[in-house]
């Protein structure tokens, strides 16, 4: 069962829809027993102890099996439960309903029931029942327009439009029954009484922003964008502080593609006082993926955020949806900055501290992901993965003894829990090995992760690398780990790199060529590449082309200047084996 529908059955109170579980008093002492256990669960629920509710509810059902009220919640408690499966949900519901035909002036319990199966897509049977309490109670108004909408989800728009006008008779017209009711028509296709009802609504209020605004969502679903706009503007010169109609507005022009004017709604909404954040965060989502697929200038959508975030400075969700915009651009440092203030207003959130690490890794400032690390274990010790990234921001700070002992401590922490995957912190610890020359320790950490897992592909090509660059004996070993690797992800650029690396070591040399040639083209990024690149010359150097080679080479020296080999192959234009 999902999330979503045990967080709706979470959110009724369970104490306030418990009624008395018998119309008399029982007379049998099971029967008493069954009322004590009964009660004692709502004890347990009420405190927050569903699994031990539930084992008193299983036990009262034991004792009283055909008492409706009892059945029902053992159902209701059980669809409350962590993992509730497909079955147990049927099963739930299935001893719920028995309730509901034996009781069914039950409101509370029949009500929750109703909620339950559409939010199940049950829509027949919450018909059945909410049709019910709707006689039984009519005075109940909250009633009405769940049936409508239950009418509706089956396709009745007639029965879901009468039902409106019965509310409406008792409570009058209102902004939600009128928006309802025109939905409905709308799947009718009457186009008149679309119109009527929404006059109707004007009629009752002719000088207020919202029923103008409905009336121009009427017209631009119509496509009659020219009286839509009327409305709107009418609504704004009424209300000129009605971000709404700015926004619907903005939608309408970009529907026509009339950009400028699309850009200036979008600003005044935005920057209107009385639209609530999470609207903006929508809006400014919407915003930035249009400009993404428009291939737009992304200066607008830098302004704009600037523009807001000077209006709300302290609103983490517009500072979270910024550092993830300028995160895609590969703005990292920026990115980053963002989330700095995100974490400055809520630093409890250990997914944003783990962000934060990996763009200020990504940014290359190993000291301010490092001090961003240290900060994150403070404040959640117990979320693992900030460990596996501050491992990795000490290795590529290149302090080595850090990086170990902090992996080291994953290990022996996540032993019990498994909260990270173990191949990888052996993998990470044979990287480490690996660049302190450290031979047996990285082999050891190595196999350790393949036993653990032995389809993980990057811990086949980074053993296989090592192997072709320490332990050139074990070559077939290396070629097997490589096709492995390649197997599992053909476009990685760093496992084609292994794998031509591994047919160069082999005198393969035109193959080689091929898959250094893929490499390159499927490589991460435009720097960092001096492996790849001296590789390449290597293998143009084999195959008889030492003035290609040398070019190459020279490619891998501005990644990696610092390197003395480099300098000697580029200066004597010829390989040397190290």
């Amino acid at each position: 069962m999902k999330k979503a529908t045990r967080n709706i059955l979470l959110a009724v109170c369970f104490a306030a829809v418990i009624l008395p579980m018998l119309a008399g008093k029982p007379s049998a002492a099971d029967k008493r027993k069954a009322e004590y256990a009964f009660m004692e669960a709502i004890s347990k629920k009420e405190a927050g102890d569903i699994d031990a509710a539930y084992a008193l509810l299983r036990h009262a059902v034991t004792l009283d099996p055909d008492n409706p009220t009892i059945n029902y919640y053992v159902g209701f408690t059980m669809l409350n439960l962590d993992r509730t499966t497909d079955e147990e949900v049927d099963s739930a519901t299935a001893l719920m309903r028995i309730n509901t035909i034996e009781r069914p002036g039950d409101y509370y319990e029949n009500y929750i029931y109703a909620i339950l199966n559409a939010s199940l897509s049950n829509h027949a049977e919450a018909t059945r029942v909410l049709e019910n309490l709707a006689k039984r109670y009519p005075a109940k108004t909250e009633l009405f327009p769940m049936l409508a909408k239950s009418y509706a989800a089956q396709g009745n728009f007639d029965k879901a439009i009468a039902t409106i006008d019965s509310l409406e008779k008792t409570e009058g017209r209102t902004v939600t029954t009128t928006s309802m009711k025109v939905n409905y028509l709308f799947n009718t296709g009457d186009t008149a009484a679309i119109i009527n009802n929404g006059k109707l609504l004007l009629h009752d209020a002719p000088n207020s922003a919202v029923p103008n605004a409905l009336m121009g969502n009427i017209f631009a679903q119509l496509n009659m964008p020219d009286s839509a706009f009327a409305y709107y503007d009418r609504a704004l010169i009424i209300e000129p502080d009605y971000g709404y109609a700015n926004l619907q507005k903005a939608y309408l022009y970009n529907s026509l593609g009339d950009s400028t004017n699309y850009e200036k709604e979008i600003s005044a909404t935005l920057l209107n006082k009385n639209i609530d954040v999470d609207t903006k965060v929508d809006i400014l989502t919407d915003y930035i993926r249009d400009c993404i697929q428009q291939g737009d200038s992304s200066t607008r959508v830098d302004n704009m955020f600037r523009t807001i975030l000077n209006q709300h400075p302290h609103e983490a969700q517009i500072r979270h949806l910024f550092s993830d915009y300028l995160s895609f651009k590969k703005d990292y440092k920026n990115a980053a900055e963002q989330l700095s203030y995100v974490l400055d207003i809520d630093p409890s959130d250990p997914k944003n501290w783990e962000r934060l690490i990996w763009l200020e890794i990504f940014n290359n400032n190993y000291d301010k992901a490092i001090e961003s690390g240290k900060k994150a274990v403070e404040y959640a010790p117990d979320e693992l993965s900030l460990y596996q990234a501050l491992g990795f921001a000490y290795f590529k700070k290149e302090d080595y003894s850090s990086a170990i002992a902090t992996y080291d401590t994953l290990l022996v922490r996540n032993k019990d829990i498994q909260m990270v995957d173990e191949a990888d912190i052996h993998t990470s610890l044979g990287d480490i090995y690996q660049q302190i020359g450290d031979t047996a320790n990285a082999i050891k950490n190595y196999e350790a992760a393949i036993n653990i897992n032995p389809s993980n592909a990057l811990t086949l090509n980074n053993f296989a690398y090592f192997l072709c660059t320490h332990k050139k004996d074990r070559i077939d070993d290396a070629a097997r780990m490589a096709e492995m690797a390649l197997a599992a992800d053909p476009d990685n650029g760093s496992y084609l790199d292994t794998y031509a690396l591994v047919l160069f070591l082999k005198h393969d040399y035109k193959k080689a060529l091929e898959f250094i040639e893929k490499a390159a083209e499927h490589r991460d990024s435009d720097t960092g590449n001096a492996e790849l690149w001296e590789h390449y010359g290597d293998i143009l150097f084999m195959l008889g082309k030492p003035a290609e080679a040398v070019e190459k080479w020279k490619d891998a020296l501005k990644d990696n200047p610092g390197s003395k080999l480099l300098k000697k192959k580029i200066e004597n234009k010829t390989y040397f084996y190290e």
